[in-house]
């Protein structure tokens, strides 16, 4: 169980680091660009621990997937970035992949 909570430390750490990329301005402001590198640092740390007990190709695959959801979100919320259904759809057929990879991967 704490693989598990490892992983999902190491997602919150990539979704954080990764929607600082765009406020830190090609990494030319300070705050944001520290936040990125210690989040990617943290992200990978977590991760690693997280794979001594998990399966790579299912721990990949949710940590991928989770991001790749998690980040179009964070981009509409942080920097009003567009969402289409297309998009949504996309969304959510990621989800049910990573799950049914979880269920019977």
């Amino acid at each position: 169980m704490i693989a598990y909570v490892l992983l999902m430390v190491s997602v919150a750490c990539d979704v954080m680091a990764t929607s600082m990329l765009p406020a830190s301005k090609g990494f030319t402001k300070l705050k944001p660009s520290l936040i990125a590198v210690v989040g990617y640092v943290v992200c990978f740390f977590c991760f690693g621990h997280a794979l001594a007990s998990l399966n790579l190709g299912i721990a990949y695959a949710t940590w991928g997937a989770i991001g790749a959801v998690a980040a179009p979100v964070v981009g509409y919320l942080l920097y009003r970035q567009r969402i289409t259904k297309i998009g949504l759809l996309a969304l959510v057929l990621i989800i049910a992949s990573v799950v049914i990879l979880n269920l019977y991967g």
